[in-house]
């Protein structure tokens, strides 16, 4: 009976339901009456009260299809009773059970999965980060969690994933791994709340519904206890907030679980917590192998010059290069040459990067969203506060607030306290939605103020060179 089930072809609960309806017929098709008092029996030696037992005709509609509010405590407690109290079998009817329950489904917030994928297209494996990052993971005293920080597009997921794989190569007992999908970049609504992130991975761990804590800390703390049993790798991908990874995380210590967190945002939390690292952008060697591999080599050997000129325009942000390189695959007509900066840009913009920027963007006030559209209008990547606050019409305390508010959810980088530069992309970006976004008569208005603020600044510095 234990080979029967197919658990790969549960995709919905009518799915899991005509499964269930085979393993009853597997089991020697049990009448409804005798399911039910094997239940009985299960929840009475459980020490459940008697109130929450089901009734036979409760039990019989478990195996009816259409069912839009299933009771998956009940439906676990069917599964059992018809497999002997094989806890192994319960374990992966539990999978299969909540992931017909919406582990796929985008309005839950999260995504869960058990298995690495392969390599993205055309990435290449950035050895020098994996070893840095397995160091400040190995050291960090934590719970052995390493947080990977950085802008859109630098590879975060992608190391993430890379540090999985290179461990769970080194280690021969396969050990468990879970990588979850926690959807920081979304608005708040949708995001993942840790009470139901937990309830999942407890379930994934073989805790039984029934024995789920209700609340928050409990949850965590049984969670912290099986990761460091199962000596289980734990991979939280676009985390928003410190307080939405903390109950997830391994408990302090030298534990066996390892945990990895990536995020476009600084986490509130201190060094000395967690291992940290910043994910930089591509080394140009590692852009031009990106498009070597999507693009083709022969195609990008024959100009390496101009290959070289395309990666450093968008910054060498490999999700950036891999865009580029895919245009180039389906557009042969286009030599290298062709690809001149705005040209880039716009292709980038437009092939999923413009998104992430706007994602950003609408988690800023509305003052620092206007102040990054003026940014665009500097002849330099790079801004300080007195020029923030010329463009914007504001006092330099409003401006520093904005800047700071840019550069947390990744859209700036600070260089010092008071000045920030502004990536090739993120420039094209705020002056795209500069010319939708602005009236022509402001843009002006900022533009006299800018050369105003740069005119008394020389006056009072001969000689200094100014961030616009």
């Amino acid at each position: 009976m234990a080979k029967e089930w197919k658990p790969e072809e549960i995709h919905t609960m009518d799915g899991f339901i005509a499964q269930l309806r085979t393993l009853k017929l597997r089991a020697d098709n049990p009448s409804i009456t005798e399911i039910t008092r094997r239940v009985h029996r299960d929840w009475h030696r459980a020490g459940r009260p008697r109130s929450e037992w089901p009734a036979r005709s409760t039990v019989g509609n478990c195996f009816q299809l259409g069912r839009r509010r299933p009771n998956a405590d009940l439906l676990l407690a069917v599964v059992r009773a018809l497999v002997d109290g094989d806890e192994r079998l319960v374990r992966e009817w539990s999978k299969a059970l909540y992931a017909a329950l919406g582990e796929n489904d985008p309005s839950v917030g999260f995504h869960v999965s058990e298995r690495i994928p392969p390599t993205a297209e055309g990435m290449v494996e950035r050895f020098s980060l994996v070893a840095e990052a397995q160091a400040r993971l190995n050291s960090a005293t934590g719970g052995s969690t390493l947080v990977l920080e950085g802008a859109a597009g630098v590879g975060k997921s992608s190391l993430a994933l890379e540090i999985g794989r290179s461990a769970l190569a080194a280690d021969r007992m396969r050990k468990p791994v879970f990588i979850v999908s926690l959807g920081g970049s979304r608005s708040g609504s949708t995001q993942a709340r840790p009470l139901t992130v937990l309830a999942h991975l407890l379930r994934l761990l073989g805790t039984p519904e029934s024995e789920v804590p209700a609340s928050l800390g409990a949850r965590s703390a049984l969670h912290s206890r099986l990761l460091t049993e199962a000596e289980a790798l734990l991979i939280l991908d676009d985390a928003d907030s410190w307080n939405q990874i903390r109950p997830l995380l391994p408990g302090p210590g030298p534990g066996a679980a390892r945990a990895i967190v990536t995020t476009h945002r600084p986490l509130a939390v201190g060094a000395d917590e967690l291992g940290r690292l910043t994910v930089p952008p591509c080394e140009p060697v590692e852009s031009l192998e990106i498009l070597r591999r999507i693009a083709g080599a022969g195609r990008i050997d024959q100009d390496p010059y101009s290959a070289m000129r395309i990666a450093e325009s968008i910054g060498h942000i490999p999700q950036a290069v891999a865009i580029i390189g895919r245009h180039m695959r389906s557009h042969p007509e286009w030599s290298p040459a062709d690809y001149h900066e705005q040209v880039l840009v716009s292709l980038v913009l437009r092939g999923g990067m413009g998104a992430a920027f706007m994602a950003s963007e609408r988690r800023v006030p509305p003052g620092a969203r206007r102040l990054l559209r003026f940014l665009s209008l500097q002849d330099s990547c790079f801004s300080d506060v007195p020029a923030a606050a010329a463009l914007t019409g504001t006092t330099h305390a409003t401006a520093r607030l904005h800047l700071r508010a840019l550069a947390h959810e990744g859209l700036l980088q600070t260089i010092t306290p008071d000045l920030y530069h502004l990536g090739r992309l993120v420039l094209g970006y705020a002056g795209t939605r500069l010319r939708i976004d602005e009236p022509v008569s402001q843009v002006r208005e900022a533009v006299h103020r800018l050369t105003q603020h740069h005119a008394t600044r020389t006056r009072n510095h001969p000689g200094r060179t100014h961030a616009g």
